[in-house]
C-alpha cells in the first residue's frame, strides 16, 4: 500500500517531458503526433499500476480488510458527532427565538451565569486565605515579641536576644534597624502600608530597646572605665536589676552580655566608643609620653581584672621603641583576655577603631621622627623596622587588624621597609628647608664681588674640568649660598643608593626653582622701582645660569645609572638667563622713560634765540646728563663689564636719539638758533662724553665716540651740519661722511631746506643729494 501510494504522486508536466523527450512550453499548444504518443504512455502507465494493486490485494488481503474497517469505524464515529452538534445547534437556535419565556433559561445564558458565579467564589475564597495567612503571621511574631518580653523579664536576656532575631528576620528589618524610621518610610507606610505591620515593628523596636539598655547597663558594670583615676576594671560576671523594666539579673558572664548584644546588633557600636575611648585615655599616650607607665593586674578571686596608667613627669629612663611596642602587646592582650573573652571575631571590631588611629599615631610620633638624617643611622633604623614588623604580626595574629595578611604585612611594616624612600623624601625636604629659608631671610641690598675659578674639580676623583670664566660682577651672598646648597645636595648624592640620589637631584633642582619662584615676589617694590637691589639679581641669575651649565659635568660620571639618565640642569641656564634679562630690560625702561620726561621739559628746543627757553633747554639736557651719571655710578661698580657698556650705551643712545629727532624735526631754522643749537648740542655731547670718560683734550669742539652708542656719530656731525655751508654739506654727502654717520636722505634734505634759503645754490645742492640717493 505504501508503494501505491508513492506511485500516486504523478505529475503530468513531468510526465509529458519525459514522455516527449523534452521540455515543453506552456503557452504553445501540442501537436497531433505528440498527443498520441502520450496517450499511448498514458494508457501503459495505467497498465502498470493496475498489475501492482492487484498485486498487492492478492499478497495481503488481511491489511486491506483492516483499512477497509477502520475506514467503516471512523464514518460511523462522525456520523454520530455530528448528530450531536445538530441537537446542541437546534437547542441553541431554541434559546435565541424563544428567550426566558415561561422561567425557562437559555442553556449558553445558564452556563456564563455559573462561570461568573465561579470565578466570584474562587477569588473570595483566595482572599480570605490570604487574611487568614496574614492573620496567623501577624499572630505568630506577635507571639514571638511576647515570648521574647517573656524571657526578658526571666532574667534569660540571651533567649530575649535569639527571639528577638527570628522576629527582625520574619519581619525583614535591616540588622542595623533600632525603631528609628526616616521620613521615606513614613511616606511608604501612610501610601499604603499595612498599619499591623507597623504596630509591630514598633512593638519590636520596644522590646529591643528595653534589652539593648539593660545590657548597657550590664555593660558599664562589668567594664568601668574611671578616666579621672586612670584605671580600667573589668568584671568576669556581672549582676543588675531595673525595677521599671521588672527584671532582675542575679550573675550573668561577660561574655554572655557580649554575645546578647552581639545578637540585637548594638555590639560593634558599643565596642567602637570604647575602643576610641582606650585609645585616647590609654593607648596614645603610651605612644608618645616616654615615661607612660602601665600596671596590669590579672582576674582575682573576685573575677576582676584591672589596668591602670600614670604618665611619669620624670624623664629619666626614657623607654625606647621596643619597650614601647612590648607595653603596648600586653594591653592587647589583657583587652582580648578579659573584655573580649578572646573571641577573634570582636577583637576585629575594637580594631576597626583602633588600629588605624594608632597606625598613625606610630608612623607619625615614632617611625617618621626616627628616619635617618645620614647614612650611618641606618643600622640603628633597621632594628626599629625589625621590632615594628615583629608587632604588627602580633596584632594581627591575634586579630585587631582587620583582613591581615601575614606575608604582605599592613601599614607599620610597608612604612618600616620603605625606610630609604622616607630617608630620601626627608633629605629631599631638608634640602627645601634650607634653601627656603635662605632665600626668605637673605637681605637683597648686600653684595660680594664674583671672581669665578679657572678650573674645578670632579667628584670623582677626575681631572680637572675646564670652566669658562664667567666676568667679574657683583653678587648677593645668596646666590653664592644657594650654589652651595645645590652642590653639597649632588655631592650626597653621588655617595647613596640609587632611590636616595634621584630624590637629592631632585631636591637640588626645586631649590633652584625656589630662588625662581621666592625672589620676584620678596624684592617686587625693588624690581618696579629704579634701584641696585634689580641689578644685583639681574647678576644672581646670570650668575646661577653660568653655574648650572657645568654642574652636569662636574657630579654626573659619580651618580647612579638611574640619575644619570634623567639628570640636566642646562635646562635652567635660558630660565634663569631670561628673568635676568626681563630685570634689566624693565630697568632700562624705567630709566629711558625718566630720561624723556626730563627732556619733555625743553619743550623741543625751539625759539632758543630767547634766553628763558635757552636755559629751559639747557638745564633739561643738564637733568638727563645727571640721571645717566647716577645710573653709571649705581651700575658701573655692579654690573659686569660688557653687559655695563651695553646697557649704559642704549641709555645714551636713547638721549642722543631723542636729541637727533628734535633738530630734524625743524622745519625753519634761522642763523641765530642755528648758532643757539649747535652751541646746545656741543655742551650736551661735551657733558655726555665725560660719562664715558672718553673727552679729548686737544680740542674743546671733539669729544670721544663711544662705540655702544650708535648715534653718537651723528649727533657730532648734526653739530657740524648746523655750521657748516652748502658745497660742504654736499661735499660730505658725495663723500658718503653723512651716510656712514646714519644719516639719509630724506633727513638731509629736510635740514638743507630749513637752514638755508631758495637759491638755485639749494637746489643744486638738494638735486645732487636726491640723485646721490637714487645710485
Amino acid at each position: 500500500m505504501r508503494e501505491m501510494a508513492a506511485g500516486a504522486g504523478f505529475d503530468l508536466r513531468e510526465f509529458v517531458a519525459e514522455s516527449l523527450g523534452s521540455a515543453i512550453d506552456e503557452h504553445a499548444p501540442l501537436s497531433a503526433s505528440d498527443l498520441r504518443i502520450l496517450a499511448e504512455r498514458l494508457q501503459s502507465r495505467v497498465g502498470q499500476l493496475k498489475a501492482r494493486l492487484r498485486s498487492v490485494v492478492t499478497e495481503d488481503p488481511a491489511q486491506l480488510r483492516g483499512l477497509v474497517s477502520a475506514a467503516d469505524g471512523a464514518f460511523g464515529a462522525v456520523e454520530a458527532l455530528g448528530e450531536d452538534v445538530r441537537s446542541v445547534v437546534d437547542a441553541l437556535g431554541e434559546g435565541e427565538g424563544e428567550g426566558s419565556v415561561g422561567g425557562v433559561v437559555p442553556f449558553d445564558v445558564e452556563i456564563c451565569r455559573l462561570a461568573v458565579t465561579a470565578k466570584e467564589l474562587r477569588r473570595e475564597q483566595e482572599e480570605r486565605r490570604e487574611y487568614m495567612l496574614a492573620l496567623e503571621f501577624i499572630a505568630r511574631v506577635l507571639e514571638g515579641v511576647r515570648a521574647a518580653e517573656r524571657e526578658f523579664r526571666r532574667g534569660e536576656l540571651g533567649e530575649a536576644g535569639r527571639k528577638l532575631c527570628e522576629v527582625r528576620e520574619q519581619l525583614e528589618l535591616p540588622a542595623d534597624w533600632t525603631g528609628d524610621r526616616d521620613d521615606e518610610r513614613e511616606r511608604e507606610l501612610k501610601g499604603g502600608g499595612v498599619q499591623a505591620f507597623n504596630l509591630l515593628e514598633d512593638e519590636w523596636a520596644s522590646c529591643h530597646s528595653k534589652l539593648g539598655s539593660f545590657l548597657e547597663k550590664l555593660f558599664a558594670k562589668a567594664v568601668g572605665l574611671n578616666v579621672h583615676d586612670s584605671e580600667l576594671c573589668i568584671y568576669s560576671s556581672v549582676s543588675c536589676s531595673d525595677s521599671e523594666a521588672g527584671v532582675n539579673v542575679d550573675e550573668m558572664q561577660l561574655s554572655t552580655v557580649l554575645s546578647t548584644m552581639n545578637k540585637i546588633g548594638i555590639l560593634d557600636t558599643r565596642l567602637a566608643k570604647t575602643a576610641d575611648l582606650l585609645f585616647k585615655q590609654l593607648i596614645d599616650p603610651i605612644v608618645r609620653d616616654p615615661g607612660f607607665a602601665v600596671d596590669i593586674k590579672e582576674l582575682d578571686q573576685q573575677g576582676r581584672a584591672v589596668i591602670s596608667w600614670m604618665s611619669s613627669t620624670s624623664k629619666k629612663n626614657v623607654m625606647g621603641h621596643v619597650e614601647m611596642f612590648a607595653k603596648l602587646l600586653e594591653v592587647f592582650k589583657f583587652l582580648r583576655t578579659n573584655l573580649l573573652v578572646n573571641n577573634t571575631e570582636w577583637m576585629a571590631l575594637l580594631g576597626r577603631v583602633i588600629w588605624p588611629q594608632l597606625t598613625e599615631s606610630i608612623t607619625a610620633n615614632c617611625l617618621r621622627k626616627a628616619v635617618p638624617t645620614e647614612i650611618s643611622e641606618f643600622a640603628s633604623f633597621r632594628e626599629l623596622a625589625q621590632a615594628t614588623a615583629e608587632f604588627e604580626t602580633s596584632l594581627g595574629r591575634s586579630g585587631l587588624i582587620p583582613d591581615w595578611d601575614e606575608t604582605r604585612g599592613d601599614k607599620l611594616r610597608c612604612f618600616s621597609s620603605d625606610v630609604e624612600h622616607h630617608f630620601a623624601v626627608k633629605k629631599r625636604k631638608s634640602v627645601m628647608a634650607k634653601a627656603r629659608d635662605l632665600l626668605t631671610t637673605s637681605d637683597y641690598r648686600s653684595h660680594v664681588i664674583n671672581h669665578e675659578e679657572k678650573t674645578i674639580r670632579g667628584v670623582d676623583g677626575s681631572d680637572n674640568i675646564s670652566l669658562l670664566q664667567a666676568e667679574t660682577c657683583s653678587i648677593t651672598p645668596t646666590a653664592m649660598q644657594l650654589l652651595e646648597i645645590v652642590d653639597a645636595t649632588l655631592q650626597d648624592a653621588c655617595k647613596c643608593s640609587p632611590i636616595i640620589a634621584m630624590e637629592l637631584y631632585l631636591g637640588a633642582r626645586d631649590a633652584l626653582l625656589l630662588y625662581h619662584a621666592i625672589v620676584p615676589v620678596k624684592v617686587m617694590e625693588h624690581l618696579n622701582s629704579i634701584h641696585k637691589v634689580a641689578i644685583l639679581c639681574h647678576n644672581d641669575c646670570f650668575y646661577i645660569a653660568h653655574h648650572v651649565l657645568f654642574l652636569h659635568f662636574q657630579y654626573y660620571p659619580a651618580l647612579p645609572p638611574n640619575v644619570q639618565k634623567s639628570m640636566s640642569f642646562v635646562d635652567f641656564a635660558p630660565l634663569f638667563r631670561r628673568f635676568g634679562c626681563q630685570i634689566l630690560e624693565k630697568q632700562m625702561h624705567l630709566i629711558i622713560v625718566e630720561l624723556m620726561e626730563v627732556l619733555d621739559q625743553a619743550n623741543g628746543f625751539q625759539y632758543l634765540e630767547q634766553r628763558k627757553n635757552y636755559d629751559t633747554s639747557s638745564n633739561a639736557i643738564g637733568k638727563a646728563v645727571i640721571v645717566l651719571e647716577s645710573v653709571r655710578t649705581a651700575w658701573q661698580s655692579i654690573l659686569a663689564a660688557s653687559v655695563y657698556e651695553l646697557a649704559f650705551g642704549k641709555l645714551v643712545n636713547a638721549v642722543v636719539t631723542r636729541l637727533i629727532n628734535e633738530v630734524l624735526a625743524f622745519d625753519d631754522i634761522s642763523v641765530e638758533e642755528g648758532e643757539k643749537l649747535r652751541k646746545l648740542m656741543l655742551a650736551a655731547t661735551t657733558s655726555m662724553s665725560t660719562l664715558f670718560g672718553s673727552a679729548s683734550e686737544e680740542s674743546d669742539d671733539t669729544v670721544g665716540d663711544p662705540a655702544n652708542v650708535s648715534s653718537w656719530r651723528k649727533l657730532l656731525r648734526l653739530t657740524d651740519l648746523l655750521d657748516m655751508s652748502l658745497r660742504p654739506i654736499t661735499q660730505s654727502w658725495e663723500s658718503g661722511d653723512l651716510p656712514s654717520c646714519g644719516f639719509s636722505a630724506d633727513e638731509v634734505q629736510h635740514l638743507v631746506k630749513a637752514i638755508f634759503s631758495d637759491t638755485p645754490l639749494r637746489v643744486e645742492c638738494l638735486r645732487v643729494i636726491v640723485d646721490s640717493g637714487s645710485k
